[in-house]
């Protein structure tokens, strides 16, 4: 009997042992949906993984029973070992989503959906801003920016109802690139073709440049740009411009004209820089962090009076002395000069292999 006793307790122990195992080591992905069209992403354990937060979790959003190739833009951080995800726009409504947890050699993925709303409610949907907003273009722009005042289909061939006239209203022919990216479901990137921009690229030569210095073009978004809700519609827009010379040079930050926040207080940040800069490569390139600690701030960016001018809105008061503003290498102007690296260059440094090319420390007041 005590045999008997002694092999179902080792028995048990050794259940108990791998379930115990089983459970520390799992890999699980939690979403926190206080705020269901922004839900907060956890996902753990990850340690022992020297990867960026960002490689290992990811977002996807479900079109048509296809998870789309582009992951969500969003901020990151990590405690202990918890990787943090929140989505940097609201994720709209009704909408399907995979978050991704890539942990070693194993991966895991959850389902998310957001509520949904009536769709029997009808909306004129209209254009809010065409980025860049000056009317005043260098001929080297590489990408156009549309937010629209409500969430659209992240359609991949939206470009196809956009369209670029020159001064006597014809057509400019074979412009954007073939793949329309959403950077959130309310703000359209139009990247125009490297191959009508960047020198050494074969693509159209019989059609000339896109662009000349000195001439005005339109840029006209359709009322085909497909909604969200199939009970709205997308008013049609035309922003008109004038195409300046190209530049050429890096952007560089005027430390000097930022305006610093008061501790305790949910001021906003004042951040500037010498020329326009582009809008993606501002919200998904500068991150702020707590002074020598690998915590995020979280927040939003948004542009000022011009795209010299971006304004970074903490979601909490700024309680530490110090912080740190971290800039990666996507920073760039619209004709894809970075801080450190112009657009157009045959230099290879090795600078340029880095991901972080700019840390700037300062104190709130």
């Amino acid at each position: 009997m005590k045999e008997i006793t002694t092999i179902n307790l080792r028995y048990l122990f050794m259940l108990f042992f791998i379930f115990s195992y089983n459970f520390i080591y799992s890999q699980e992905i939690q979403i926190d949906v206080k705020r269901s069209n922004k839900p907060l992403f956890k996902a753990f354990p990850a340690h022992g993984d020297d990867k960026q937060p960002s490689e290992l979790l990811k977002v996807f959003m479900i079109q048509e029973g296809k998870e789309s190739q582009t992951p969500l833009l969003g901020l990151y951080s990590k405690n202990e070992d918890t990787i943090f995800f929140q989505p940097q726009f609201e994720m709209g409504d009704g909408l399907s989503f995979n978050a991704h947890f890539y942990n070693k050699n194993d991966t895991v993925k959850t389902f998310y959906k957001t509520p949904s709303i009536n769709l029997n409610i009808t909306n004129e949907i209209f254009v809010k801003e065409v980025f860049p907003r000056s009317n005043k273009i260098p001929k080297n722009i590489l990408t156009f920016y549309i937010e629209f005042s409500q969430p659209m289909l992240e359609d991949e061939s939206a470009f196809r109802y956009v369209n670029l006239y020159n001064e006597n209203k014809e057509i400019v022919p074979h412009v954007w690139l073939n793949k329309s990216r959403w950077i959130s479901d309310k703000i359209l990137m139009l990247m125009i073709h490297p191959g009508r921009v960047k020198r050494g690229i074969k693509y159209y030569d019989n059609l000339g440049d896109v662009f000349y210095v000195g001439k005005k073009y339109y840029l006209e978004i359709t009322d085909k740009v497909k909604p969200l809700h199939k009970n709205s519609k997308v008013k049609s827009f035309t922003k008109g411009f004038e195409i300046n010379y190209p530049t050429a040079s890096c952007p560089k930050i005027l430390k000097n004209k930022f305006s610093i926040p008061r501790r305790n207080s949910k001021e906003k940040l004042k951040i500037v820089f010498d020329k326009p800069m582009d809008l993606y490569s501002i919200l998904g390139g500068i991150s702020i962090n707590i002074y020598n600690k690998d915590i995020n701030i979280q927040g939003k960016f948004i542009p000022g009076s011009d795209d010299t001018e971006w304004y970074f809105i903490p979601e909490k008061p700024w309680t530490e002395k110090k912080y740190t503003l971290i800039f990666n290498k996507y920073v760039s102007d619209p004709s894809g000069n970075g801080l450190i690296k112009p657009f157009e260059t045959t230099k290879i440094k090795k600078s340029y292999t880095k991901d972080i090319v700019k840390v700037i420390n300062f104190r709130t007041n």
